[in-house]
């Protein structure tokens, strides 16, 4: 392993990985290493090798007949790189040239001494001047530090454990960079992009320093999109929880406070804009009918609508935990006034009592799921509701992006359809990870198919919402003090006959072990934890505890 310091604090290290599979196809070698990642090809020649002029093909995606896919749809990944071998040299790796897109400014980077890199599963050697063996080939895993045994997580659902492993591996092979990025095709960081990956990194490994990176980078390079700029406080925010560290609350408050677009508000404490809703556009359920807002590039209105408002409230609530953390008590309590006023003028302008549910704001009549998910996710849903709300949002199933499917599934567990929750994530619909483990794909797409998003990418961390929503919802592991001083243990686990995993924290991993009949859970050492066992709340100190469930 070779580790190098890039970005602040972060390291890169580069993995050497071997071909699990290696088979001569007459004329050329064949090399699958197993999972998609971004990095290098290294080939060893033998000493006696003549100098020679090889093609060395790099790819994500199989043709039917077992051949790398040089065609591939949208942004999955295709390299193809002529490699000059000398008689004085055995160990080579490619020169990949940097693609246009990739100079963009905004596009990030890896170091000099490591080199252009790029995501492949499978590489082909055409040319090869002598006999090549399996060790010849390796593949040069680029990723920060990633502690793979620091969460786990198995259950009786062979699907949902496949989509677990899947989103997990995602998590690793999407920090190449030493920063979150949307994926190959731009390679450039966005808000929302980066708080869902700071969730599942998180879940998977709880180390914070590519996220703080991200963080500061996006607070110097902010995208365009309403709710992206309000997702920052909520990054913030949910790093200070989990971590139990309030430096970048500290450091960046004023800025934060900014990102709350609060200059966009009206009397009523509801913001004047339009919004992405969901990405790409036709992944928004029709929301305001698919009128698109003429001077808000790509976005979607009303002008006071359902889903600004569910991600400013929601905003204003981390900021307030912000405030707390930093010593500003005076701003958290306007942060708290403030987001009560959106709650109540929320459920007073856009709740239609007739149907029960929420519709797309004002102006419109048009009930989407977004507009009622998003409601679910957020708390804005009076509990007396929250019954109807669900059967409406269980009613459009995944009619979201993989990116709103990270907000569908936290509401539907937040409103205890955890049962449908995990009928989402063990499908095997054209929309569901599963589909993405059919393709081939070993990381998470950019979108359900290329049907739905052209320009796709394979290897993007938005799409990974089922590593998070596992751990704090299925294994039910949540932090109600920073830094998980005092944890929530609260599994749903639906009609799972078992689930049991590891999540970390800065104390140590929680276990969690739980079927039909018994709960045991371990708790690190310096924690204490509320467990809910059948309804009722059990408090524990650090150690072993298990408790018998009821009979349903």
């Amino acid at each position: 392993m070779v580790t190098i310091t890039v970005r602040a604090e972060v390291k890169l290290e580069i993995m050497p990985a071997d071909a699990v599979r290696f088979e001569k196809r007459g004329a050329v070698y064949f090399a699958d290493v197993g999972a998609d990642a971004y990095g290098n090809l290294q080939i060893t020649l033998p000493k006696d090798a003549p100098p020679a002029t090889i093609t060395v093909r790099l790819g994500e995606k199989l043709n039917a007949d077992g051949t790398i896919d040089r065609k591939p749809p949208g942004s999955v990944s295709y390299r193809e790189v002529k490699l000059t071998t000398r008689a004085d040299q055995q160990v080579y790796k490619l020169d990949i040239p940097v693609k246009e897109r990739h100079k963009n400014p905004a596009a990030v980077h890896t170091p000099r001494e490591i080199g252009e890199i790029a995501p492949f599963r499978y590489a082909e050697i055409e040319g090869a001047p002598v006999a090549l063996e399996k060790d010849a080939i390796k593949q040069l895993f680029v990723h920060a530090p990633f502690n793979d045994d620091a969460s786990s997580f198995e259950s009786s659902d062979e699907t949902l454990n496949a989509v677990w492993k899947l989103c997990k591996h995602t998590m690793k092979a999407t920090t190449a960079f030493g920063i979150y990025i949307d994926g190959e095709r731009e390679r450039i960081p966005y808000e929302a992009d980066a708080y869902i990956n700071m969730l599942s990194h998180y879940a998977c490994d709880l180390d914070p320093r590519v996220a703080h990176v991200t963080f500061e980078h996006l607070l110097a390079h902010p995208t365009w999109p309403t709710e992206w700029s309000l997702h920052m406080p909520m990054m913030a925010a949910a790093d200070y929880e989990a971590t139990g560290d309030s430096s970048l609350a500290s450091k960046h408050y004023e800025a934060l406070k900014k990102k709350l677009l609060m200059d966009k508000a009206g009397e009523d404490g509801l913001l004047r804009a339009s919004g992405v809703v969901d990405w790409p556009p036709g992944e928004r359920d029709g929301y305001n009918d698919g009128v698109v807002d003429p001077d808000q590039k790509q976005q979607v209105g009303p002008e006071v609508n359902t889903v600004v408002n569910a991600f400013y409230y929601n905003a204003l609530r981390s900021m307030a935990t912000l405030a707390k953390a930093t010593n500003k008590p005076a701003d958290a309590y306007e942060f708290e006034a403030k987001s009560n006023q959106v709650y109540d003028a929320f459920n007073a302008k856009f709740f239609d009592s007739a149907r029960g549910i929420y519709i797309d704001g004002i102006g419109s009549t048009h009930a989407s799921l977004h507009a009622n998910m998003f409601a679910l996710a957020f708390h804005l849903v009076p509990t007396d509701r929250q019954q109807k709300v669900g059967e409406f949002v269980q009613s459009r199933g995944m009619a979201c992006s993989v990116y709103g499917a990270q907000y569908l599934l936290e509401g539907l567990f937040e409103s205890g359809h955890d049962e449908y929750a995990i009928s989402l994530m063990t499908s095997k619909s054209e929309r569901s990870w599963w589909h993405m483990i059919e393709l081939g794909s070993t990381m998470t797409l950019e979108a359900w198919d290329a049907k739905y998003k052209p320009n796709l990418t394979w290897n993007h961390a938005w799409g990974s919402a089922p590593a998070n929503i596992i751990s704090r919802f299925v294994l039910g592991v949540r932090p109600l003090e920073p830094g998980y001083k005092k944890i929530l243990i609260a599994p749903q686990i639906g009609s799972l006959k078992f689930a049991r995993g590891r999540v970390p924290t800065p104390l140590g991993a929680v276990g969690v072990n739980v079927d039909r009949q018994k709960l045991e859970v371990e708790v690190p050492k310096g924690a204490q934890a509320d467990v809910v066992v059948g309804g009722k709340t059990e408090h524990v100190g650090s150690g072993r505890s298990v408790f018998d469930l009821p009979n349903k």
